[in-house]
Protein backbone atom coordinates (compact mmCIF):
# COMPACT_ATOMS: atom_id res chain seq x y z
CA UNK A 1 0.00 0.00 0.00
CA UNK A 2 3.07 2.58 -0.19
CA UNK A 3 1.36 4.12 -3.22
CA UNK A 4 -1.16 5.61 -0.28
CA UNK A 5 1.33 7.32 1.66
CA UNK A 6 -0.61 9.90 3.19
CA UNK A 7 0.71 12.78 5.48
CA UNK A 8 1.21 16.59 5.02
CA UNK A 9 -2.05 19.29 5.29
CA UNK A 10 -5.06 18.43 5.88
CA UNK A 11 -8.73 19.80 7.30
CA UNK A 12 -9.35 20.06 11.04
CA UNK A 13 -13.36 20.66 12.33
CA UNK A 14 -13.01 23.91 12.68
CA UNK A 15 -12.69 24.87 9.12
CA UNK A 16 -15.79 23.48 8.78
CA UNK A 17 -18.57 26.32 8.52
CA UNK A 18 -21.89 25.84 11.19
CA UNK A 19 -24.91 25.65 9.00
CA UNK A 20 -28.30 27.06 10.21
CA UNK A 21 -31.59 27.87 8.71
CA UNK A 22 -30.59 30.59 6.63
CA UNK A 23 -27.20 28.81 4.95
CA UNK A 24 -29.54 26.01 4.61
CA UNK A 25 -31.91 28.08 2.97
CA UNK A 26 -29.35 29.99 0.41
CA UNK A 27 -27.70 26.64 -0.27
CA UNK A 28 -30.88 24.80 -1.68
CA UNK A 29 -31.69 27.92 -3.75
CA UNK A 30 -28.15 27.99 -4.76
CA UNK A 31 -28.08 24.09 -5.81
CA UNK A 32 -31.52 25.05 -8.08
CA UNK A 33 -30.12 27.71 -10.19
CA UNK A 34 -26.80 26.06 -10.18
CA UNK A 35 -27.98 23.06 -11.36
CA UNK A 36 -29.94 24.82 -14.03
CA UNK A 37 -27.36 26.05 -15.17
CA UNK A 38 -25.44 22.85 -15.13
CA UNK A 39 -28.10 21.35 -16.92
CA UNK A 40 -28.36 23.85 -19.63
CA UNK A 41 -24.74 24.46 -20.51
CA UNK A 42 -23.22 21.13 -19.35
CA UNK A 43 -21.04 22.46 -16.61
CA UNK A 44 -20.86 21.33 -13.52
CA UNK A 45 -22.03 24.86 -12.51
CA UNK A 46 -19.06 25.44 -10.14
CA UNK A 47 -18.32 28.87 -11.34
CA UNK A 48 -21.55 29.26 -8.89
CA UNK A 49 -21.61 26.51 -6.61
CA UNK A 50 -17.88 26.80 -5.39
CA UNK A 51 -17.49 30.85 -5.51
CA UNK A 52 -21.28 30.79 -3.78
CA UNK A 53 -19.99 28.48 -1.02
CA UNK A 54 -17.33 30.40 -0.25
CA UNK A 55 -19.60 33.79 0.14
CA UNK A 56 -21.27 31.89 3.06
CA UNK A 57 -17.71 31.69 4.60
CA UNK A 58 -16.83 28.16 3.41
CA UNK A 59 -12.84 27.67 2.92
CA UNK A 60 -11.80 27.13 -0.63
CA UNK A 61 -10.96 23.56 -0.31
CA UNK A 62 -13.91 22.64 1.34
CA UNK A 63 -15.79 24.64 -1.24
CA UNK A 64 -14.04 22.90 -4.02
CA UNK A 65 -14.00 19.23 -2.58
CA UNK A 66 -17.69 19.28 -1.56
CA UNK A 67 -18.93 20.53 -5.19
CA UNK A 68 -16.91 17.65 -6.82
CA UNK A 69 -18.10 14.97 -4.50
CA UNK A 70 -21.64 17.09 -5.58
CA UNK A 71 -20.96 17.05 -9.14
CA UNK A 72 -19.97 13.60 -10.35
CA UNK A 73 -23.36 11.97 -9.29
CA UNK A 74 -25.55 15.20 -10.56
CA UNK A 75 -23.53 14.58 -13.61
CA UNK A 76 -24.41 10.95 -13.62
CA UNK A 77 -28.14 11.72 -13.56
CA UNK A 78 -27.49 14.81 -15.95
CA UNK A 79 -25.65 13.11 -18.78
CA UNK A 80 -27.96 9.67 -18.96
CA UNK A 81 -30.92 12.52 -19.29
CA UNK A 82 -28.77 14.00 -22.22
CA UNK A 83 -27.87 10.56 -23.79
CA UNK A 84 -31.44 9.59 -23.92
CA UNK A 85 -31.99 13.06 -26.06
CA UNK A 86 -29.04 12.06 -28.27
CA UNK A 87 -27.00 14.97 -27.44
CA UNK A 88 -23.97 13.08 -25.81
CA UNK A 89 -20.89 12.07 -27.59
CA UNK A 90 -20.25 8.59 -25.47
CA UNK A 91 -16.84 8.28 -27.49
CA UNK A 92 -15.55 11.95 -27.28
CA UNK A 93 -16.11 11.82 -23.83
CA UNK A 94 -14.38 8.52 -22.73
CA UNK A 95 -11.49 9.99 -24.52
CA UNK A 96 -11.50 13.34 -22.56
CA UNK A 97 -12.13 11.33 -19.83
CA UNK A 98 -8.83 9.49 -19.94
CA UNK A 99 -6.24 12.57 -19.78
CA UNK A 100 -8.92 14.40 -17.39
CA UNK A 101 -8.34 11.93 -14.18
CA UNK A 102 -4.51 13.16 -14.70
CA UNK A 103 -5.56 16.56 -14.47
CA UNK A 104 -7.34 16.00 -11.75
CA UNK A 105 -4.87 14.34 -9.74
CA UNK A 106 -2.19 16.74 -10.43
CA UNK A 107 -4.68 20.07 -9.85
CA UNK A 108 -5.43 18.49 -6.33
CA UNK A 109 -1.97 18.43 -5.73
CA UNK A 110 -1.49 21.93 -6.33
CA UNK A 111 -4.29 22.73 -4.18
CA UNK A 112 -2.75 20.35 -1.66
CA UNK A 113 0.85 22.49 -1.74
CA UNK A 114 -0.72 26.03 -1.45
CA UNK A 115 -2.50 25.17 1.83
CA UNK A 116 0.61 24.09 3.55
CA UNK A 117 2.90 26.74 2.17
CA UNK A 118 -0.09 29.90 2.73
CA UNK A 119 -3.54 27.98 4.70
CA UNK A 120 -7.19 27.76 3.68
CA UNK A 121 -6.74 31.66 2.81
CA UNK A 122 -3.80 31.38 0.54
CA UNK A 123 -6.41 29.01 -1.16
CA UNK A 124 -9.61 31.19 -1.32
CA UNK A 125 -6.70 33.56 -3.21
CA UNK A 126 -5.72 30.72 -5.51
CA UNK A 127 -9.51 29.87 -6.42
CA UNK A 128 -10.82 33.33 -7.01
CA UNK A 129 -7.56 34.61 -8.88
CA UNK A 130 -7.87 31.66 -11.02
CA UNK A 131 -11.69 32.64 -11.44
CA UNK A 132 -11.04 36.13 -12.40
CA UNK A 133 -8.54 34.51 -14.95
CA UNK A 134 -10.90 32.24 -16.62
CA UNK A 135 -14.38 33.79 -16.34
CA UNK A 136 -13.71 36.66 -18.48
CA UNK A 137 -11.54 34.90 -21.29
CA UNK A 138 -14.29 32.58 -21.51
CA UNK A 139 -17.21 35.08 -21.06
CA UNK A 140 -15.81 37.18 -24.01
CA UNK A 141 -15.68 34.01 -26.64
CA UNK A 142 -19.27 33.17 -25.71
CA UNK A 143 -20.55 36.98 -26.40
CA UNK A 144 -18.55 37.31 -29.61
CA UNK A 145 -20.72 34.44 -30.90
CA UNK A 146 -23.92 35.17 -29.71
CA UNK A 147 -23.93 38.66 -31.32
CA UNK A 148 -22.27 36.97 -34.51
CA UNK A 149 -24.78 34.17 -34.76
CA UNK A 150 -27.96 37.11 -33.73
CA UNK A 151 -26.53 39.30 -36.25
CA UNK A 152 -26.09 36.30 -39.12
CA UNK A 153 -29.95 35.06 -37.94
CA UNK A 154 -28.37 31.14 -37.30
CA UNK A 155 -28.67 29.15 -34.66
CA UNK A 156 -24.75 28.86 -33.58
CA UNK A 157 -21.43 30.10 -34.84
CA UNK A 158 -19.31 27.42 -36.25
CA UNK A 159 -15.58 27.35 -35.06
CA UNK A 160 -13.48 28.01 -38.44
CA UNK A 161 -10.24 26.76 -36.35
CA UNK A 162 -11.69 23.41 -35.36
CA UNK A 163 -12.61 23.21 -39.15
CA UNK A 164 -8.94 24.14 -39.80
CA UNK A 165 -7.74 21.39 -37.36
CA UNK A 166 -9.56 18.85 -39.04
CA UNK A 167 -8.36 19.76 -42.84
CA UNK A 168 -4.81 20.44 -41.35
CA UNK A 169 -4.04 18.12 -38.22
CA UNK A 170 -4.50 14.66 -39.42
CA UNK A 171 -2.11 13.41 -36.81
CA UNK A 172 -3.39 9.22 -36.22
CA UNK A 173 -5.35 7.68 -34.76
CA UNK A 174 -8.18 9.95 -36.72
CA UNK A 175 -11.10 9.58 -34.83
CA UNK A 176 -14.56 10.58 -35.92
CA UNK A 177 -16.85 11.51 -33.13
CA UNK A 178 -20.39 11.19 -34.81
CA UNK A 179 -22.43 12.86 -32.71
CA UNK A 180 -20.47 15.70 -33.27
CA UNK A 181 -20.20 15.53 -36.24
CA UNK A 182 -16.43 16.04 -36.60
CA UNK A 183 -14.05 13.31 -37.39
CA UNK A 184 -10.19 14.67 -35.27
CA UNK A 185 -7.10 13.93 -34.16
CA UNK A 186 -7.27 11.85 -30.57
CA UNK A 187 -3.86 13.67 -30.00
CA UNK A 188 -6.25 17.07 -29.31
CA UNK A 189 -8.29 15.35 -26.58
CA UNK A 190 -5.14 14.68 -24.29
CA UNK A 191 -4.29 18.33 -23.50
CA UNK A 192 -8.19 19.54 -23.60
CA UNK A 193 -8.84 16.67 -21.26
CA UNK A 194 -6.10 17.12 -18.96
CA UNK A 195 -6.65 20.88 -18.36
CA UNK A 196 -10.22 20.37 -17.54
CA UNK A 197 -9.73 18.16 -15.06
CA UNK A 198 -6.92 20.04 -13.77
CA UNK A 199 -9.24 23.06 -13.91
CA UNK A 200 -11.81 20.96 -12.09
CA UNK A 201 -9.54 20.05 -9.20
CA UNK A 202 -8.12 23.26 -8.35
CA UNK A 203 -10.67 25.47 -8.48
CA UNK A 204 -13.78 22.67 -8.96
CA UNK A 205 -14.41 24.17 -12.64
CA UNK A 206 -13.84 21.76 -15.48
CA UNK A 207 -16.70 22.43 -18.10
CA UNK A 208 -14.91 26.46 -18.82
CA UNK A 209 -12.35 24.46 -20.29
CA UNK A 210 -14.37 21.38 -21.48
CA UNK A 211 -17.05 22.60 -22.87
CA UNK A 212 -15.31 25.48 -25.14
CA UNK A 213 -12.42 22.95 -25.86
CA UNK A 214 -14.76 20.96 -27.40
CA UNK A 215 -16.54 23.57 -29.20
CA UNK A 216 -13.89 25.86 -30.65
CA UNK A 217 -10.99 22.78 -30.66
CA UNK A 218 -13.26 19.29 -31.51
CA UNK A 219 -16.08 21.24 -33.29
CA UNK A 220 -19.03 20.20 -31.63
CA UNK A 221 -22.24 21.96 -31.51
CA UNK A 222 -22.94 23.76 -28.03
CA UNK A 223 -25.29 21.39 -27.63
CA UNK A 224 -23.64 18.25 -27.87
CA UNK A 225 -20.38 19.73 -26.06
CA UNK A 226 -22.64 20.94 -22.89
CA UNK A 227 -23.74 17.13 -23.11
CA UNK A 228 -20.49 15.45 -23.55
CA UNK A 229 -18.74 17.34 -20.75
CA UNK A 230 -21.39 15.80 -17.99
CA UNK A 231 -20.45 12.77 -19.03
CA UNK A 232 -16.45 13.49 -18.31
CA UNK A 233 -17.79 15.48 -15.54
CA UNK A 234 -18.80 11.95 -13.77
CA UNK A 235 -15.56 10.14 -14.47
CA UNK A 236 -13.16 12.82 -13.03
CA UNK A 237 -15.39 13.82 -10.28
CA UNK A 238 -15.20 10.45 -9.03
CA UNK A 239 -11.55 9.95 -9.04
CA UNK A 240 -11.23 13.81 -7.36
CA UNK A 241 -13.74 13.01 -4.93
CA UNK A 242 -11.59 9.93 -3.79
CA UNK A 243 -8.70 11.93 -3.53
CA UNK A 244 -9.91 14.80 -2.06
CA UNK A 245 -11.41 12.52 0.80
CA UNK A 246 -8.37 10.93 1.06
CA UNK A 247 -5.58 13.38 1.21
CA UNK A 248 -7.66 16.34 2.94
CA UNK A 249 -10.57 15.21 4.29
CA UNK A 250 -11.97 18.13 2.55
CA UNK A 251 -15.74 17.01 1.39
CA UNK A 252 -18.45 18.53 3.17
CA UNK A 253 -21.66 16.22 2.87
CA UNK A 254 -23.88 18.53 4.36
CA UNK A 255 -23.05 21.03 2.01
CA UNK A 256 -22.76 18.20 -0.88
CA UNK A 257 -26.26 16.99 -0.05
CA UNK A 258 -28.18 20.20 0.38
CA UNK A 259 -27.08 21.37 -2.78
CA UNK A 260 -27.56 17.65 -4.33
CA UNK A 261 -31.71 18.05 -3.11
CA UNK A 262 -32.29 20.90 -5.41
CA UNK A 263 -29.50 20.65 -8.57
CA UNK A 264 -31.39 17.47 -9.32
CA UNK A 265 -34.14 19.45 -10.02
CA UNK A 266 -31.97 22.22 -11.71
CA UNK A 267 -29.88 20.10 -13.88
CA UNK A 268 -33.06 18.19 -15.01
CA UNK A 269 -34.93 21.44 -16.05
CA UNK A 270 -31.86 22.78 -17.34
CA UNK A 271 -31.04 20.04 -19.72
CA UNK A 272 -34.93 19.89 -21.10
CA UNK A 273 -34.44 23.47 -21.66
CA UNK A 274 -31.53 23.06 -23.93
CA UNK A 275 -34.57 21.76 -27.02
CA UNK A 276 -36.36 25.14 -26.29
CA UNK A 277 -34.05 27.43 -27.11
CA UNK A 278 -31.28 28.19 -30.52
CA UNK A 279 -27.62 26.85 -29.31
CA UNK A 280 -26.39 30.29 -29.32
CA UNK A 281 -28.61 31.19 -26.11
CA UNK A 282 -26.41 28.44 -24.08
CA UNK A 283 -23.26 30.76 -24.53
CA UNK A 284 -25.48 33.58 -23.77
CA UNK A 285 -26.12 32.06 -20.19
CA UNK A 286 -22.41 31.25 -19.62
CA UNK A 287 -21.03 34.74 -20.30
CA UNK A 288 -23.99 36.88 -18.27
CA UNK A 289 -23.38 34.45 -15.07
CA UNK A 290 -19.94 34.25 -15.48
CA UNK A 291 -19.02 37.90 -15.84
CA UNK A 292 -21.58 38.10 -12.69
CA UNK A 293 -19.40 35.45 -10.85
CA UNK A 294 -16.10 37.45 -11.81
CA UNK A 295 -17.28 40.82 -10.21
CA UNK A 296 -18.11 38.59 -6.95
CA UNK A 297 -14.86 37.04 -6.50
CA UNK A 298 -12.84 40.71 -7.54
CA UNK A 299 -14.85 42.02 -4.52
CA UNK A 300 -13.48 39.31 -2.17
CA UNK A 301 -9.56 39.53 -3.22
CA UNK A 302 -8.17 42.76 -2.00
CA UNK A 303 -9.77 41.16 1.55
CA UNK A 304 -7.63 37.80 1.15
CA UNK A 305 -4.66 39.83 0.47
CA UNK A 306 -5.35 41.68 3.08
CA UNK A 307 -5.31 38.33 5.20
CA UNK A 308 -2.03 37.17 4.30
CA UNK A 309 -0.13 40.91 4.60
CA UNK A 310 0.74 41.75 0.99
CA UNK A 311 -0.94 44.62 0.75
CA UNK A 312 -2.59 47.26 3.14
CA UNK A 313 -6.44 47.78 2.95
CA UNK A 314 -8.42 50.59 4.62
CA UNK A 315 -10.89 48.71 6.89
CA UNK A 316 -14.20 50.82 5.51
CA UNK A 317 -13.48 50.00 1.89
CA UNK A 318 -12.85 46.42 2.69
CA UNK A 319 -16.21 46.16 4.49
CA UNK A 320 -17.83 47.87 1.39
CA UNK A 321 -15.89 45.00 -0.75
CA UNK A 322 -16.49 42.32 1.18
CA UNK A 323 -20.79 43.43 1.90
CA UNK A 324 -21.14 43.06 -1.82
CA UNK A 325 -19.49 39.64 -2.28
CA UNK A 326 -22.79 37.83 -1.59
CA UNK A 327 -25.62 40.14 -3.92
CA UNK A 328 -23.77 39.94 -6.41
CA UNK A 329 -23.79 36.07 -6.16
CA UNK A 330 -27.24 36.37 -5.79
CA UNK A 331 -27.95 38.10 -8.18
CA UNK A 332 -25.81 35.36 -10.91
CA UNK A 333 -28.01 33.16 -9.40
CA UNK A 334 -30.94 35.06 -10.16
CA UNK A 335 -29.77 35.76 -13.19
CA UNK A 336 -30.14 32.17 -14.28
CA UNK A 337 -33.97 31.40 -14.68
CA UNK A 338 -35.09 34.26 -16.65
CA UNK A 339 -32.32 33.21 -19.56
CA UNK A 340 -33.30 28.96 -18.92
CA UNK A 341 -37.12 28.68 -18.29
CA UNK A 342 -38.20 31.93 -20.13
CA UNK A 343 -37.83 30.58 -23.79
CA UNK A 344 -39.25 27.06 -22.10
CA UNK A 345 -42.49 28.70 -21.09
CA UNK A 346 -42.84 30.56 -24.73
CA UNK A 347 -42.72 27.91 -26.54
CA UNK A 348 -44.59 25.83 -24.56
CA UNK A 349 -47.30 28.70 -24.36
CA UNK A 350 -47.14 28.70 -28.00
CA UNK A 351 -48.02 24.79 -28.33
CA UNK A 352 -50.59 24.78 -25.69
CA UNK A 353 -52.61 27.66 -27.36
CA UNK A 354 -52.15 25.55 -30.83
CA UNK A 355 -53.35 22.44 -29.01
CA UNK A 356 -50.48 20.47 -29.78
CA UNK A 357 -48.35 20.66 -26.85
CA UNK A 358 -48.88 17.13 -25.95
CA UNK A 359 -48.17 15.83 -29.29
CA UNK A 360 -45.07 18.01 -29.43
CA UNK A 361 -42.93 17.38 -26.23
CA UNK A 362 -41.68 13.98 -24.92
CA UNK A 363 -44.27 11.86 -23.05
CA UNK A 364 -43.32 11.59 -19.12
CA UNK A 365 -41.79 8.23 -18.15
CA UNK A 366 -44.20 7.38 -15.13
CA UNK A 367 -48.22 7.22 -14.60
CA UNK A 368 -49.32 10.20 -12.77
CA UNK A 369 -51.08 8.15 -10.23
CA UNK A 370 -47.80 6.53 -9.34
CA UNK A 371 -46.21 9.76 -8.67
CA UNK A 372 -47.68 11.32 -5.50
CA UNK A 373 -46.62 7.61 -3.85
CA UNK A 374 -42.67 8.28 -5.09
CA UNK A 375 -42.87 11.44 -3.91
CA UNK A 376 -44.10 10.68 -0.39
CA UNK A 377 -41.51 7.52 -0.23
CA UNK A 378 -38.57 9.90 -1.47
CA UNK A 379 -39.28 12.65 0.36
CA UNK A 380 -40.02 10.72 3.70
CA UNK A 381 -36.56 8.62 2.51
CA UNK A 382 -34.63 12.33 2.37
CA UNK A 383 -36.64 13.69 6.00
CA UNK A 384 -34.85 10.71 7.62
CA UNK A 385 -31.18 11.13 5.89
CA UNK A 386 -31.21 14.79 6.87
CA UNK A 387 -31.89 14.20 10.02
CA UNK A 388 -29.21 11.44 10.96
CA UNK A 389 -27.10 13.95 8.52
CA UNK A 390 -27.84 17.10 10.97
CA UNK A 391 -28.39 15.74 14.53
CA UNK A 392 -25.08 16.47 15.80
CA UNK A 393 -23.50 19.43 13.91
CA UNK A 394 -19.97 18.23 14.82
CA UNK A 395 -20.33 14.27 13.37
CA UNK A 396 -19.68 15.10 10.16
CA UNK A 397 -16.49 17.26 10.54
CA UNK A 398 -15.41 15.26 12.86
CA UNK A 399 -15.12 12.07 10.86
CA UNK A 400 -14.44 13.19 7.48
CA UNK A 401 -11.20 14.85 8.62
CA UNK A 402 -10.19 11.53 10.95
CA UNK A 403 -9.74 10.04 7.38
CA UNK A 404 -6.28 11.11 6.52
CA UNK A 405 -5.02 10.12 9.66
CA UNK A 406 -6.01 6.73 9.63
CA UNK A 407 -4.41 3.64 8.53
CA UNK A 408 -3.52 3.38 4.47
CA UNK A 409 -6.48 0.51 3.69
CA UNK A 410 -9.46 2.23 6.82
CA UNK A 411 -8.84 5.17 4.50
CA UNK A 412 -9.02 3.96 0.95
CA UNK A 413 -12.81 2.32 2.41
CA UNK A 414 -13.88 5.27 4.59
CA UNK A 415 -13.31 6.96 1.20
CA UNK A 416 -14.58 4.60 -1.42
CA UNK A 417 -18.09 4.64 1.20
CA UNK A 418 -18.38 8.09 1.35
CA UNK A 419 -18.44 8.26 -2.55
CA UNK A 420 -21.41 5.33 -1.95
CA UNK A 421 -22.62 7.48 0.22
CA UNK A 422 -22.70 10.33 -2.34
CA UNK A 423 -24.53 8.16 -4.64
CA UNK A 424 -27.05 6.73 -2.11
CA UNK A 425 -28.27 10.24 -1.53
CA UNK A 426 -28.22 11.29 -5.38
CA UNK A 427 -30.19 8.55 -6.07
CA UNK A 428 -32.75 9.25 -3.52
CA UNK A 429 -33.23 13.18 -4.65
CA UNK A 430 -32.96 12.28 -8.11
CA UNK A 431 -36.09 9.83 -7.96
CA UNK A 432 -37.78 12.65 -6.34
CA UNK A 433 -37.07 15.00 -9.06
CA UNK A 434 -37.68 12.94 -11.68
CA UNK A 435 -41.61 12.16 -10.16
CA UNK A 436 -41.55 15.71 -9.50
CA UNK A 437 -40.92 16.91 -12.69
CA UNK A 438 -42.83 14.22 -14.47
CA UNK A 439 -45.90 15.46 -11.94
CA UNK A 440 -45.66 19.18 -13.42
CA UNK A 441 -45.04 17.58 -16.83
CA UNK A 442 -41.55 19.60 -17.48
CA UNK A 443 -40.64 17.26 -20.75
CA UNK A 444 -38.52 17.85 -23.97
CA UNK A 445 -39.35 19.01 -27.01
CA UNK A 446 -39.54 16.36 -29.74
CA UNK A 447 -36.14 16.08 -31.70
CA UNK A 448 -38.34 16.78 -34.87
CA UNK A 449 -39.77 20.05 -33.53
CA UNK A 450 -36.18 21.06 -31.88
CA UNK A 451 -34.87 21.07 -35.38
CA UNK A 452 -37.89 23.08 -36.61
CA UNK A 453 -37.56 25.58 -33.67
CA UNK A 454 -33.69 26.04 -34.39
CA UNK A 455 -33.74 26.26 -37.99
CA UNK A 456 -37.02 28.45 -38.15
CA UNK A 457 -37.61 30.21 -35.31
CA UNK A 458 -40.77 30.52 -32.69
CA UNK A 459 -42.91 31.38 -36.86
CA UNK A 460 -41.49 27.99 -37.27
CA UNK A 461 -43.55 26.08 -34.73
CA UNK A 462 -46.72 27.65 -36.06
CA UNK A 463 -46.59 25.27 -38.75
CA UNK A 464 -47.76 22.73 -36.20
CA UNK A 465 -51.02 24.20 -36.14
CA UNK A 466 -52.58 22.55 -39.44
CA UNK A 467 -50.09 18.71 -38.36
CA UNK A 468 -53.31 16.27 -37.69
CA UNK A 469 -53.35 15.39 -33.92
CA UNK A 470 -50.86 12.03 -32.87
CA UNK A 471 -47.97 13.99 -35.22
CA UNK A 472 -45.47 16.70 -34.90
CA UNK A 473 -44.18 16.44 -38.18
CA UNK A 474 -44.43 19.54 -40.37
CA UNK A 475 -42.41 18.06 -44.05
Amino acid sequence: MASFAQGGAAMTPDMFINIGFYEAAFLLALGFFGGTLSGFIGSGGAFVLTPGMMSIGTPGPVAVASNMCHKFPKAMIGAWRRWRLKQLDPKLALLMAVSAIVGVQVGIQVQKYILELLGPTGTNLYVSFAFLVVLPIVAAMCLRDVFKAKKLGIDDTEPQFAKKLEEKFRLSPMIEFKIAGRKQSAWLTIPLGFGTGFLAATIAVGGFIGVPAMIYVIGAPSTVASATELGIAFVMGSTGTFSWIYLLGAVDLRLTTLILATSLIGVQIGAVGTTYTKPYVIKLAMAVVMILVTLSRACAVPGYLADLGWISLDPALRAVLDSLVFPIMVIALLSVAPIVMYPMFKVRRTLRKMGVLEQATEAAEHKQSGLIKRMIFFGTLTGINYYLLFRDPAAWPKFITSIPHSDPLTAVLLSLGVIFLAIYWSVVHGSFAHAFLDFIKITALKSEVYELLKTEGYEGLQKLGSVPAGSVSAR
